[in-house]
């Protein structure tokens, strides 16, 4: 009985640390730009701010086309160039990292159908400790800089606290 009780407690302990993690995860000013006509591309853009320990976002997923990826911008002689991200994005301890236009953002590729303005649409970032963050997407208009019209990136409308599945 004791070593029933002991596993039970073990399996639970885990499941307690593993939501209290992914509850330092947080999403906020999650945006898209509604497609143009028949582009089949997109991309999002967001801010993870993370109150805990070191984490890193290894994938992302969605239904929303072919290919769903974790992108960045390089500069490759002398040539500014979208690659995916190899090995995840890091997200210090009780740091922020940004996903923001020429920078780290999430790539829709193949779309099954054009982004269009005023829908929401939802993405998964799968963390390497986290786990899975369920993040919902606001789609703005095809001249959008943010969801703060591009001033103050990262600050203010949306928040979102977001805790795994």
């Amino acid at each position: 009985m004791k070593k029933l009780f002991a596993i039970v407690a073990t399996v639970a302990s885990l499941f307690i640390v593993t939501n209290a993690f992914a509850a330092d995860i947080e999403v906020k000013d999650a945006w898209a730009k509604a497609s143009k006509g028949m582009v089949r591309n997109g991309a999002a853009f967001f801010d993870v701010v993370n109150a805990g320990a070191a984490d890193r976002i290894v994938s992302v997923r969605s239904d929303l086309a072919e290919r769903t990826e974790l992108h960045t911008h390089i500069m490759e002689n002398n040539v500014m160039k979208m690659r995916q991200v190899q090995g995840g994005v890091e997200v210090p301890m009780h740091g922020s990292v940004q996903f923001k236009p020429g920078s780290y953002h999430v790539m829709f590729i193949g779309l099954s159908k054009p982004l269009e303005e005023g829908e929401k649409i939802d993405i998964t970032l799968e963390f390497e400790n986290a786990g899975d963050v369920p993040v919902t997407i606001d789609v703005l208009n095809t001249m959008a800089m943010g969801p703060n019209g591009g001033a103050g990136m990262g600050h203010g409308h949306g928040k979102m606290k977001m805790n795994s599945n």
